[in-house]
């Protein structure tokens, strides 16, 4: 009888042995992408959609101290990237709003996000936003954040949607919680709106 109990968990063991070998790995967990990125500004989750199809390590660059301090800093930027995948941002302030009207007929592709308008440029795989960020000198002057991705710029499938939800999270994590923005509470949840525009840009 303990032969037969041995034997079986023999077998238990080489199946459980097998399976851990064998057993397909998912696109997330083949992604090694810390809990947070950027200088600790974005979680790392909100960046994986946009990495799925990537493998390895992520790779992380920040350039002139991402997020920067909008009195001292020019354009921050970080950039990630996992082999065959890459995710960007970038910052630059303070800059002056384009008029909406103006921006649908030059633009091929609007981008909006409530109070926070933009383009798509669909070669580039690129969201710019600019998103409203008065300071005490001046309350006209705006965020200009810059969102690209590998993904979309390949036409991936399901690489703009993703594109728009980094980017929607993205400008209410900075303009909520870094820049401090006021206004900041008027964003909305969810990703940014893409629509057709007049133009070629």
């Amino acid at each position: 009888m303990k032969k037969w109990i041995l034997v079986l968990l023999a077998g238990v063991v080489l199946v459980a042995a097998a399976a851990t070998v064998f057993w397909p790995r998912s696109e997330d967990d083949s992604l090694a992408v810390p809990e947070r990125v950027c200088s600790d500004v974005f979680a790392g989750g909100e960046i994986i959609p946009l990495l799925q199809g990537g493998s390895g390590d992520l790779e992380s660059t920040t350039i002139r101290g991402f997020p920067g301090n909008r009195e001292r800093s020019s354009t921050p930027v970080c950039e990630l990237g996992v082999k065959g995948r890459s995710v960007a941002f970038r910052v630059e302030y303070p800059s002056y709003r384009e008029n909406l009207r103006e921006l649908k007929k030059e633009r091929a592709y609007v981008a909006q996000l409530g109070i926070a308008y933009g383009g798509y440029n669909k070669i580039s795989g690129t969201i710019i936003l600019e998103i409203p960020c008065p300071t005490r000198e001046n309350s006209e002057t705006s965020l200009f954040l810059n969102v690209g991705a590998s993904m979309a710029r390949e036409g991936e499938k399901d690489g703009r949607a993703k594109l728009a939800d980094l980017t929607g999270y993205a400008a209410r994590t900075l303009a909520r919680k870094v820049y401090k923005c006021e206004g900041a509470e008027e964003l909305p949840e969810g990703p940014v709106v893409i629509t057709k525009g007049e133009g070629r840009r």
